[in-house]
């Protein structure tokens, strides 16, 4: 067998293998479209986007090197992940109107209130918001609901006099707004899943402007809790994968369950809305795109680099978001800052609430800068 051979027989098999991560990327694309339940392999493909994409844009360039026609697979499964990439990476070219009327907006999850607790970490991430001049502030995993405790964590906020706290949660653990606007009123959502957590929405008079702020922190995946011990034999180590395959996809189904109620308290909304939380899930996911909709991101609309809000799992992923109303609010700036407190980055939002009168005479200023 000649070398010609050998060598066709080689790009033969190894653009039939180039195939598989094009599809696989693909199938990430349109996991967003698909509710979990249907089918969890493509969230599975849609978790593993960051790596498919690399590996594809790799085989892109090896076979524009050698003038191969197989170029194409990995390219189409680039082209179709745009608006992925959108979500994840976004470059510093943007010029945004200053704000006429600024909101300064925070979410984090403070992972049951960090290390010492709420009591020692508290003071810190009150003085850091304060010297961001935030305005709203979201907890997930808030640590505490009533009585001395939240009497206590309310004086070390205190530049935050309005406030709401789900009453209760199965672990201990709740979601918290603080504001320094009124609220006028405000309500929990409940999950129907037994073990979930929990959001909450307030309705705040902004300088006469009434906005919904959604608070929710939607089921964990549970990765932390199911971490592979490398010094495991091998049957141990497969039975812990299979443990963690089925719980992850049974927390794909609850989160996507938990985002499709979530979305209808939003569209119920009379009120632009702003929605914070922690959605446990990618840019990639059915509870993300559920959950937006047609509503900014505020980091595809504000954001520069790489966005990733997760400390751990290589910085790989972005699951903390502020989402807003396209008519009566604009992204002016974004910021995911590195907090020791948590593995979780804060992300804070300066808005522009425009006056609804306003923004529906002004439709051009409305548009700017929204994707």
């Amino acid at each position: 067998m000649g070398k010609r051979v050998l060598l066709h027989l080689f790009d033969t098999l190894s653009g039939v293998i180039t195939i598989i991560p094009a599809l696989l990327a693909a199938g990430g694309a349109f996991a967003g479209h698909v509710h979990p339940a249907q089918h969890a392999g493509l969230q599975w493909m849609g978790l593993f986007l960051p790596l498919l994409l690399v590996i594809n844009l790799v085989l892109m360039l090896y076979w524009m090197v050698r003038r191969k026609g197989w170029f194409l697979f990995p390219m189409l499964g680039i082209l179709l992940n745009i608006p992925y990439l959108a979500g994840t990476i976004q470059w510093p070219v943007k010029e945004v109107e200053p704000p006429m009327n600024e909101l300064n907006v925070a979410t984090y999850n403070i992972q049951r209130g960090g290390r010492g607790g709420l009591q020692v970490t508290g003071p810190e991430i009150a003085r850091f918001m304060e010297e961001k001049k935030v305005d709203i502030l979201c907890f997930q995993e808030f640590p505490v609901a009533n009585g001395a405790a939240l009497k206590a964590i309310t004086k070390i906020f205190r530049l935050f006099p309005y406030y709401k706290v789900t009453s209760s949660s199965p672990d201990g653990m709740h979601v918290a707004l603080f504001s320094r606007y009124p609220i006028l009123q405000s309500g929990e959502i409940r999950f129907p899943d037994e073990n979930s957590t929990r959001a909450l929405w307030a309705d705040l008079d902004i300088d006469g402007q009434v906005v919904r702020v959604f608070n929710a922190h939607l089921q964990t995946t549970n990765l932390n809790q199911n971490r592979i011990n490398p010094l495991d034999n091998m049957d141990a180590t497969a039975s812990r994968l299979i443990r963690l395959k089925d719980m992850m996809d049974e927390n794909s189904v609850i989160r996507a369950n938990q985002a499709n109620l979530l979305r209808d308290q939003i569209d119920e909304s009379p009120h632009p809305v702003i929605v914070c939380g922690d959605f446990n899930d990618t840019p990639a996911s059915y509870a993300y795109k559920r959950i937006r909709g047609d509503r900014g991101d505020s980091f595809r609309s504000a954001g520069k680099g790489y966005g990733y809000t997760y400390r751990y799992l290589r910085k790989l992923f972005r699951i903390d978001y502020l989402l807003y109303s396209r008519e009566g609010i604009r992204a002016v700036h974004y910021a995911s800052p590195e907090l020791e407190h948590s593995d979780h980055k804060p992300v804070i939002v300066k808005l522009d609430v425009i006056p609804v009168t306003r923004s529906r005479k002004n439709p051009a200023r409305e548009e700017q800068n929204q994707k």
